[in-house]
């Protein structure tokens, strides 16, 4: 079982005993807002949640979803990092709105992005989100990522047009942030509220 353990986090494997408290988290309407009717529905998150458990398995392994967990085994939500070929790995976060707002999501992505780029050798990682997600594009700034203009969509559900915003980050890059924070220097400029 694959483990990563931050100042008040654990990010670990899922397990099929976490579907009960999974579903709840992807059971609150308002945490559906940005998700199409079809990922919202419990068939999907059981589904998901036995991906993850199944992902955990593969050999080689090249996608980790990690249920994240208050240092009391509390959990709160996903995070996860995906090989996507050509040394591109994808990203993505989810954690229940009772958390929302607590840095818990900010400090999980920098633990998956670290592992991303430490572990698996990424040389860039990317995430994808609506443009309506501002929390979402405030986490993915607040993590040194930039939007590639030229990766944008538009995507149909809950009965209107969303469109799709992709950001990204090098390793390179990761590492020149990691040593301005480390020689206490000012981190680079950050999105916009």
């Amino acid at each position: 079982m694959t483990t990563i353990e931050t100042r008040r986090l654990v990010l670990r494997d899922f397990t099929l005993l976490d579907l009960g408290a999974y579903r709840r988290i992807r059971d609150d309407v308002k945490f559906q807002r940005f998700y199409s009717e079809d990922d919202a529905c419990p068939d999907r998150t059981d589904a998901l949640l036995k991906m993850f458990v199944d992902q955990a398995l593969e050999q080689p392994r090249t996608k980790y979803q990690f249920a994240v967990t208050s240092k009391t085994g509390e959990l709160m939500g996903s995070c996860g990092v995906r090989l996507e070929g050509a040394g591109r790995a994808s990203v993505g976060c989810e954690l229940a709105r009772t958390w929302h707002g607590s840095g818990a999501a900010l400090e999980a992505a920098e633990a998956v992005i670290d592992f991303g780029f430490r572990t698996l050798n990424a040389d860039c990682v990317y995430a994808e989100t609506l443009a309506d997600n501002k929390a979402a594009l405030r986490l993915c700034g607040a993590l040194g990522m930039r939007i590639e203009p030229e990766r944008t969509a538009e995507t149909f559900f809950r009965n209107r047009w969303w469109t799709t915003v992709v950001l990204s980050m090098s390793a390179h890059r990761w590492r020149e942030n990691e040593s301005r924070a480390a020689g206490g220097m000012t981190p680079p400029a950050r999105l916009p509220d």
